[in-house]
């Protein structure tokens, strides 16, 4: 069985980044709201929910924990 990869400095750039996209959509909520700007909201929306995807694969693999796949989605259609 393979070890379970360790963080790198690359994965904690990745992070910061990733926290820095979450937080900009925050920052946006909170401050300006949403408006008729849908181009710049969008790609702030898009980046953060990207962003969240990444950390969640960068946490999962870090520790070593296996992958759940398509099991929430497969019991709320039942």
């Amino acid at each position: 069985m393979p070890s379970p990869a360790r963080p790198t400095d690359k994965s904690f750039d990745i992070a910061a980044l990733c926290q820095q996209a979450i937080q900009e959509q925050h920052d946006r909520e909170r401050r300006q709201g949403y408006g008729l700007d849908d181009y710049t909201e969008g790609r702030i929306v898009g980046a953060a929910n990207l962003a969240r995807k990444i950390l969640r694969t960068l946490t999962r693999s870090s520790y070593g924990e296996p992958k759940r796949v398509g099991a929430t989605r497969r019991s709320l259609a039942s």
